[in-house]
């Protein structure tokens, strides 16, 4: 784009020979030159952002499809069962956070039952983390069970006995090997302080049913009675987060597209307003042609700013699915 120097040159030069004319509502022959520079400015802009928009437009778009399909099907699921919100009193990342506590504890209780195989520590990590997890896991599946009861009732009890039974002799066989290892300790004088390793191996089955009752429990009250209502919650959220991260995304790079076109069109009326002050104070007559009455417009602004407000669009759309009353 011309500097202020080029743009006081041709000032005084189209000012000594009445360029523009007074009556001469067209732009001259510089400005014209300048905006030119100016929209070549702005369309490179537009060119190096084009792609970005374009990539996270096209990340958009399915997701929104996804999302009204998903919204669609959670009206009816919500108008049928007369119920829109899932009630569960633990959120789900507290429900996260619980579970992996109570695997971490589970861990060095299982290690110390797994030692007496005299395998090496790196496979006696790996079954008492295999126990520390499975665990947790059938008390997900029993809370689930237990929240979503329903008759006839040996539909639920069948599963649920069946879990109790296999978990509970999972437990005391667990037991009884580290009964058996804590009194090879104490029997060889390794660890005096043990006591009746009986009553112990008894107590770490007591805390491993215990960390079961409590993890049945956060499952319980995770999880809602109706699975399809749960997963239609999730899954809108999981889209509806989605897509504010993409159109985040898509402002941030919009605002600093929209920068440089006003940095680009400011520039270019400043040094057209210079052109004109210096042209109108060298004209003999020093009146004001009728062209400079008349404002440059970029030209490019107005097709970014179309796509600024569809993406805004499709943002409202989504916020008044997502805050329809209950």
């Amino acid at each position: 784009m011309y500097s202020r120097v080029k743009a006081r040159q041709n000032a005084m030069s189209d000012a000594k020979n009445n360029i523009p004319g007074r009556d001469d509502q067209n732009f001259s022959q510089f400005e014209q030159e300048l905006m030119a520079m100016a929209r070549n400015e702005a369309r490179q802009v537009t060119a190096s952002y084009g792609p970005k928009l374009e990539v996270l437009n096209g990340k958009h778009k399915p997701l929104l499809k996804a999302y009204e399909r998903i919204s669609k099907d959670y009206d009816a699921h919500a108008a049928k069962i007369d119920r829109s919100e899932p009630n569960v009193e633990l959120s789900r990342g507290k429900y996260y956070m619980l579970m992996l506590l109570f695997v971490l504890g589970e861990i060095p209780m299982n290690s110390l039952a797994f030692s007496v195989f005299g395998e090496s520590q790196i496979f006696t990590w790996i079954m008492a983390v295999g126990v520390a997890v499975a665990i947790p896991w059938i008390a997900h599946a029993m809370g689930i069970l237990f929240k979503r009861w329903s008759g006839p009732w040996w539909k639920n009890a069948i599963p649920i006995a069946s879990l109790l039974v296999l978990t509970i002799g999972g437990l005391i066989a667990i037991g009884y090997v580290r009964v058996q290892y804590l009194g090879d300790l104490s029997a060889a004088g390794a660890a005096s302080s043990f006591g009746n390793s009986t009553v112990i191996g008894a107590a770490f089955v007591g805390l491993n049913l215990v960390i079961l009752a409590a993890a049945t429990l956060c499952s319980y009250f995770a999880h809602d009675k109706d699975p399809m209502l749960e997963h239609l919650h999730r899954r809108s959220n999981q889209l509806n987060k989605a897509m504010r991260a993409i159109e985040a995304k898509y402002k941030k790079i919009l605002t600093r597209q929209q920068q440089e076109l006003h940095r680009i069109q400011q520039r270019a009326q400043e040094i057209i307003y210079y052109y004109r002050k210096i042209n109108q104070r060298v004209r003999p007559d020093h009146e004001k042609p009728k062209s400079f009455e008349r404002e440059h417009e970029l030209g490019v602004e107005f097709e970014e700013e179309n796509e600024r407000r569809k993406m805004e669009t499709m943002t409202t759309r989504l916020q008044a699915v997502a805050n329809q009353p209950s």
